[in-house]
């Protein structure tokens, strides 16, 4: 009886190197092709956005790019709601900044936690969607939903990305 393949000597040996491997290849070239294609657009959320409330800045929420990834920083700020879900008297900003942690980001949003400078107090869940270019919303969360009071929903806190440049100025010039 002949086999059906004659292999010389030492073939087989890369035969079964490369029928091991190549799904390897094949298997990694495929993930990388798949985290190129749905690798997010980080651009909109990028910055440093602010919300005002009364006149002063109240929430500060910075945004960077990290090895591919938003991370970043909210200020500590406490936040009141009034029966229809507006900011309401009592609504201040605090000192300090916390890291956002758990961020996770689905199509035009992220959401993300940040811890209080309160150890005792229970962290926080926000999500921030921006709108236009230099406009966006922070919404408080409960167990990833708006928050609600007598089942309203609070509102989202309007915020607005600072200026990437600075404004031009006029210069001056003295005369004598």
């Amino acid at each position: 009886m002949r086999p059906a393949l004659a292999l010389l000597p030492g073939t087989s040996l890369f035969l079964a190197i490369a029928c091991l491997t190549a799904p390897l290849t094949m298997s990694a070239r495929h993930a990388a092709q798949q985290a190129t294609e749905k690798s997010p657009d980080l651009k909109p959320f990028l910055g440093t956005w602010k919300a005002m409330f009364q006149g002063s800045v109240l929430a500060v929420l910075v945004l960077k790019e990290e090895k591919g990834e938003i991370a970043g920083t909210l200020n500590n700020f406490d936040v009141v709601f009034d029966a229809q879900g507006n900011l309401a008297e009592g609504t201040h900003t605090d000192y300090g900044d916390a890291p956002l942690l758990r961020v996770r980001m689905k199509p035009g949003k992220i959401s993300f936690v940040v811890m209080e400078k309160d150890q005792y107090h229970a962290s926080d869940e926000w999500r921030f969607v921006p709108k236009t270019a230099d406009e966006g919303e922070l919404t408080y969360l409960l167990d990833g939903k708006p928050y609600t009071i007598n089942d309203t929903p609070v509102k989202p806190i309007r915020m607005t990305r600072e200026s990437a440049t600075p404004k031009h100025t006029q210069a001056t010039t003295k005369t004598q």
